[in-house]
């Protein structure tokens, strides 16, 4: 039963919502403008103060495939708290501020205690809190103003050569995103996030359906979600200690 590892490195993947489902309208419009499309992506950003929902998710790196329940909790700007559910028991938790993560799972008991950059280690690209909300929620983890600019598919698409190989693509009908992707082809990296559907709960619109393919070293890991009972600005709390007795978690 070596599950919650997988539930634990599946949060990090992350670092890798009830309402009417909409898809992406086919209308791109040739003579959009890049500085009205990046404007309008970035006022379609989620404005709350905290968000509450359930994640039904997968994960499947080639060698094992386990599913689980996650319940989501989010203080926007400083708290994103995680609590694994397997088999209608918790089985891990994970605690993440602008400067902190922490998390621990009770299987093997295991623990990790540290400053947020695990994160950007983790994925091979320095990262903040905000990024890191904004990747849970479908808005591009960075600005798009000095990206080259066309359309693709009847959708807006930002793209930046190099090195390093960065990809957003826009839906026309909403301005979020419908994929962004960054490549390091030089080390075999990548970590691509497909939001195939979004749903509107109070008036805000977050994805309802998000894939992520990940690749380090040729390590494969594929992640899917699904957000359910979305709820927003509620009285929550973000329940967590780290127990004692654990020994180091390590990546």
């Amino acid at each position: 039963m070596r599950y919650l590892k997988y539930a634990s490195i599946v949060l990090f993947i992350l670092l890798a919502s009830c309402g009417g489902t909409q898809r992406a309208a086919n209308d791109a419009t040739a003579a959009a403008k890049r500085s009205k499309v990046v404007k309008s992506h970035n006022a379609a950003r989620t404005d709350f103060e905290t968000m509450k929902a359930r994640l039904s998710m997968s994960y499947d790196n080639s060698k094992n495939t386990r599913s689980f329940t996650v319940n989501l909790r989010m203080e926007k700007g400083k708290k994103i708290w995680m609590s694994v559910t397997v088999l209608g028991f918790t089985g891990a938790k994970v605690y993440i501020t602008p400067d902190r993560v922490q998390f621990y799972e009770k299987l093997n008991r295991r623990s990790f205690d540290g400053d947020f950059s695990l994160i950007s280690d983790f994925l091979g690209e320095e990262i903040t809190f905000e990024q890191l909300e904004d990747l849970l929620l479908g808005q591009a983890v960075e600005p798009l103003d000095n990206k080259d600019f066309k359309i693709v598919d009847n959708e807006y698409q930002f793209k930046q050569e190099g090195i390093v190989t960065k990809l957003f693509s826009l839906r026309p009908s909403d301005f979020k995103v419908s994929e962004q992707s960054i490549a390091k082809p030089s080390e075999n990296s990548f970590l691509k996030v497909n939001y195939t559907e979004y749903q509107v709960v109070d008036g805000r619109i977050i994805p309802t359906e998000v894939k992520i393919d990940a690749n380090q070293r040729d390590r494969v890991s594929k992640v899917e979600m699904e957000f359910k009972n979305v709820e927003f600005n509620q009285s929550m709390t973000f329940p967590f200690s780290m127990p004692s007795g654990y020994s180091e978690f390590k990546l």
